[in-house]
This record gives structure tokens, sequence and C-alpha cells, in this order.
């Protein structure tokens, strides 16, 4: 051992590497030789005593063909340093012995390899340094792989593709991946198929998105977007975008076509919200004779959302079962998502899920948002107890999912315990989990606190901004609604229908009525939105909560909504507030014109009739309310209770 030992100094001091970098990896050098007689000293079996004995001789032949470099160096390393004949070096076992240090995890080794490769000045075989790039981006240490990058010798496609690779699985900014990309036409190195997937996949941010088209015409130019790697990697891409045509075209352009580029397709179309062409496309896969696997299914199983949807849904479960699918936990929360949106009640996702042998947390959020979506809160919140008791942590979705049950059943104690496991989970960040804390607090009756998890984030959307404004509106504080609409477009953020149907919400609660009908022409005039029933009917009620009946019902004429049953639910109502008989009459006869099986307008108009004294009128209209077989529901009401002592 001691001799070793000495043999090892002497090498190290012949070595004469003057700069830090080699000096770093010759160390590593020694290190990993002292390591390797150290398990030989303490060996026992013949076998491994004979394995790093080898290991040892190996070692010190490269020590020995470092020392033979007598001339000291004095520039680093990287630079290209005097020929040497490197004929007669074994370029396979180099290869071989840094494809044993990526398989083992050996870094010490490997940077070893990485000396012996500098000392040597070694510029052939580009092989071995591709492995060597491997080797350390195994290990996660990028930057270092992108100095190596910088200073080989050599680079080829290889090369490239895995630097491009690697960069974006550590989300590089695409504009430095164009550099690399632009970097590898100059030095002439022809991109292929992997190369342009990897790169049109990294185009997801929205600075990058114009790259796409880009990368898209450079893979034309090349012949490569009939490739299924390339076309799959656009489908998808152009899919994520919500650019469904442009999605469709690059899949026509596949030869080729596989599994994974329809699975990508039918997935594209279920995000983009076109289900029939989804289910269009499954069929057509199934007519060329691809056969669909648990992917296929858990994306086409996405079509059924509704109750008219549950046939075909049940149909799908079917070819599960038949296939040989349904053990797979994917699909079981497909069909538990399924059942929950298209059956009433969770008889059916409750069979499923308790089928899944492990389930996971996707398993457990679809079952809380199946109970939320089936107004079963109480249900959804032992649920969620259950999963904690059970060891599964809370996600971004989960905490989503579970936070509007405190809002409807108006627990504020309960949410707030919930927004101090997000604070400890760091899911405080996650744009979704912060919008579902401004709903709860602001259900349950604290809008500052709801206003304070809005001031506190870091950046807000559009879903941010309209459940602030909503919740100025539950409040009656229009200003202050109005004052998020300024602020949302000075941001850059575009408003959408639900964000202008919160503010006109908010107006007519708060009285602004001149502001209310701006803010109704800036949706229709400015941002081109067409307006839906419940925007005419926030106007209606707008102008008829001031008392401004007449230009209620010249906007519904002028508006041509007279066969709309929500506008004159809405001048009812005001007629009801006023008490305008007249007007409520008409009111009442249209809605029981459009919708006779609503017992609403029958109450609001007995009500008026009882405001005015005709008693008469109001018992003849209760006798043609139970004539006509309808029965006003009872209201319920939340009461909080103050647990009583035993």
């Amino acid at each position: 051992m001691r001799n070793y030992i000495h043999v090892i100094s002497l090498l190290v001091v012949n070595a004469k590497v003057q700069d830090h970098i080699s000096a770093f990896v010759l160390l590593n050098l020694v290190v990993n030789m002292l390591r390797v007689l150290a398990k030989l000293h303490i060996c026992k079996l013949t076998r491994e005593s004979h394995g790093y004995h080898h290991c040892c001789c190996s070692l010190l032949c490269c020590f020995r063909t470092v020392s033979s470099l007598t001339d000291p160096v004095e520039r680093i390393p990287f630079e290209k340093l005097e020929t040497i004949d490197y004929h007669s070096i074994k370029f396979h076992q180099l290869r071989q012995i840094l494809q044993e240090c990526t398989s083992a995890g050996d870094l010490l080794s490997g940077m070893s390899v990485h000396t012996h490769l500098v000392k040597l000045n070694i510029n052939g075989s580009i092989m071995i340094w591709n492995k060597l790039l491997s080797l350390y981006l195994k290990f996660g240490d990028i930057h270092y792989a992108h100095q190596l990058f910088d200073t080989m010798p050599q680079r080829d496609v290889v090369t490239f593709n895995t630097i491009i690779s690697a960069s974006v699985r550590d989300d590089y900014d695409a504009f430095e991946l164009l550099h690399l990309f632009s970097k590898m036409k100059k030095e002439d190195v022809k991109p292929n198929h992997i190369t342009f997937s990897a790169l049109i996949g990294a185009c997801n941010g929205l600075i990058a998105l114009r790259l796409r088209e880009v990368f898209h015409a450079h893979t034309v130019h090349c012949g490569l977007s009939s490739n299924a790697f390339v076309g799959s990697s656009l489908v998808d891409g152009y899919a994520k975008q919500m650019r469904l045509e442009d999605a469709i075209r690059a899949f026509g352009e596949i030869i080729e076509l596989d599994l994974v580029s329809w699975n990508i397709l039918i997935d594209g179309c279920v995000r983009n919200n076109c289900k029939e062409h989804a289910v269009r496309m499954f069929l057509q896969m199934l007519k060329g004779n691809v056969r669909f696997d648990g992917f296929t299914l858990t994306s086409i199983i996405k079509t059924c959302s509704k109750p008219g949807d549950l046939k075909h849904g049940m149909q799908l479960h079917g070819c599960a079962i038949k296939l040989d699918l349904a053990h797979e936990t994917p699909i079981h929360n497909s069909l538990i998502t399924m059942y929950s949106k298209c059956e009433k009640g969770m008889e059916s996702p409750l069979k499923i899920f308790g089928n899944i042998s492990e389930p996971n947390i996707i398993s457990w959020t679809a079952m809380i948002s199946g109970f939320v979506q089936n107004e079963q809160s109480e249900e959804a919140h032992g649920f969620y107890k259950e999963m904690l008791r059970s060891g599964v942590r809370e996600n971004d979705f989960s905490l989503s999912s579970i936070l509007p049950v405190y809002g409807n059943l108006a627990k504020l104690d309960q949410g707030k315990q919930i927004h101090a496991r997000v604070i400890k989970s760091w899911f405080g960040l996650d744009l979704s989990v912060n919008n579902a804390l401004i709903d709860m607090y602001s259900k349950c009756g604290s809008l500052e606190d709801a206003h304070l998890v809005f001031m506190k984030m870091e950046k807000h959307d559009v879903v941010s901004c309209t459940t602030m404004i909503m919740s100025y509106g539950q409040h009656g504080k229009g200003k202050e609604a109005l004052e998020i609409l300024s602020e949302m477009e000075s941001e850059g953020l575009v408003p959408d229908g639900v964000t202008f149907l919160g503010c006109l919400y908010a107006c007519s609660h708060g009285g602004l009525v001149e502001e209310g009908v701006r803010v109704f022409k800036t949706m229709t005039e400015v941002h081109k939105l067409n307006p839906k029933q419940e925007h005419f009917a926030c106007v209606v009620d707008m102008l008829g909560r001031a008392g401004r009946l007449n230009e209620a019902e010249s906007f519904i004429d002028e508006m041509g909504i007279e066969s709309d049953v929500l506008v004159w639910e809405a001048l009812l109502g005001a007629c009801r507030l006023h008490g305008e008989m007249e007007l409520g009459e008409k009111s009442a006869q249209k809605i029981m014109e459009l919708r006779p099986e609503g017992h609403g307008p029958y109450i609001l108009l007995a009500n008026i009739y009882a405001e005015r004294g005709s008693w008469e009128d109001k018992e003849v209209l209760r006798e043609k309310l139970v004539s006509h077989g309808l029965k006003k529901q009872l209201g319920c009401s939340w009461v909080p209770l103050e647990r009583m002592p035993c």
C-alpha cells in the first residue's frame, strides 16, 4: 500500500499540470485510486480481489501515460496542444470505461478519463467525447457539460442532440436553444429528427411560440416534416397553442403513423374541446387497424363530460374491461371523472375507486372533485380527511379541488386551516390554488382575506382577476371591481366574457348604472365579444334595480331577446322590488309561456299583488299554481352552531 502511494505521488509531481481544472481532475483520479486500494485491502473473496487488482492496473496505466508527458503544460488544457500520435491508444477501452462509469454512476473515474484525454490532446474518436458529455449530464452537471461542449475538438449531430435535449430538460430559454441550433448550422452539422423533436418541444413560452413555426419551416426544408417523431412534436406543440387546425395539418404530413402519433392528436383534440373530432380520429385509428392502449382510452374517455355522454362512456368502459386495460390506474381515474360528470350521484365512482389497488393523488383528487360537482360537500370533506389519513400528500390540483368545499359550506375556520397547509407545502405560489383561496374567502364573507391573497400573488391571470371582480360584486363593491378591471388591462391581460359578466354583476349590485352600460359597450364594441343571455339579464337587472324599468323593457326590445326567459325573470324581480304591477304581469306572462314548469313567476307576481292589496288576484294566482301541479320549493340557509357543552 505504501509503495502504491509513493508511486502515485511521483506520478502527480511528474504530470506538472498547472491549471486548476486539470489539477482538480487529476486529484480526483488520485482519490479514486486510493479508494480502490482501500477496497482491495479489505476484500475477502478471490473474485472481488481480482476485479480490484484489474482496476488498479488500469488506473496505474493511465498514470504512466499521463506522466510520460514531461513537458509542462503552461496553457489552459482545453486549448489546442501539440499534436500527439494517438493511433496506438485503444479508443474502445476508453469508451468502455466511460460506459461503465455512466452505468455505475462513477463520476470520479469518468473525470479521470477526461484528464487522460486532455493530457494526450486526443482530437479523434468523437464517440469518446460524446460519452463523456453524457456522463456529466447524467449527474446533472449541465454547466460543466456546456463547458465541455464549447471546448470539444469536434462535434457531430449526436453531440448537438445530447446538449440540446439536456438543455430542454433543464428549462433553458428557447432563444438559447436557437443559438445552439445556429451554431450547429454554422459548423455544417446536419440536424436530424431527434434535433427538431427536442427544439420543437421546447417552444412552450409565449415569446418562443413563433419559433415553433421557424423550426417547422426548417423541417420542411430538410425533408423531415413527414417523420413520425418530428410530426408528433409539431402536433403536440400546435395543440398546446390551441391551434388545432395546424396540428391536424402537421399530422397529415406524417407518412408512417404510429400509435404515439394518434394518441397525441386525440389528446390534442380533447384539450382543444373538439370532442367530436377526437371521436372521429379514434374511429379512423381503429379502421386503420391500429391497436389502442391505455393512454388512448384515457384521452377518449375525457370526451364524455355530460349526462348525454353516459352511454358512450359506458361503452368505452366495456372496451377497457374487454382488452384487460381496466386495471390501469390512469383509466380508473378517467372513469371516475366521467361517471362523476355524466351520472347523478357518486355510486359508480365509489365502486371504481374501491377497485384501485394503489390509488394515487390523481385518484383522490378525481373523487373529491366529483363530490363537489355533485354538490356533496360534506362527503368531499370526509374523503379529503381520509386521503390525509392514508398518507397521501396534497398537490396543487387537490388543494384547488378541496377549497371550494369550505366556500360552499361557509366553513371559514376550516378553510383557513387548508390555507395554512398551502403555505407550509409551498403551493402558495400556484395560480390555481390562489384563485381557489380568493373564491373560498369571498364565499365565506371574508372579503379582506380574499383581497389580501389577491395582493400577495406574484402574478395574476384572467381567472384571478375575474374571481376578485366577482367577489367585489357579491359584496356590492362595484367601484373596486371596476378598478380590478382597469388593473387587469394595464397588466396586459385580456378580459373574457366571464370577466365582463362579473363587472356587470358588480355594477348592478353597486348601483353603478352608467358605468355598467359603458362596460357592456366595451365588451361588444372594443373586445368584439358576443353577449350571452347572462350578460343581457345582468343589464336588465342593473336597469331594473335602479328603477329604470321602461329602459330595461326597451333594452329587451332593441336587442331582440324577447324569447330569453332570463331577461324577463330579471325584469320581473325588478318589478317586484319597485311594486310595478302592469309590467310585472307582462313579464310573468312571458315567463309562463317560455317556462311553463317553473313556479317562480307565480310567487313573485303574487307578492306584487299582496303589496298592492290585490288579495283576490293573489288568490286566483295561487289557485292557478296549484291547478298546474306546481309547488314552491322550500328555501334553506346555513347557520353555524357553536358546540354545546355535554
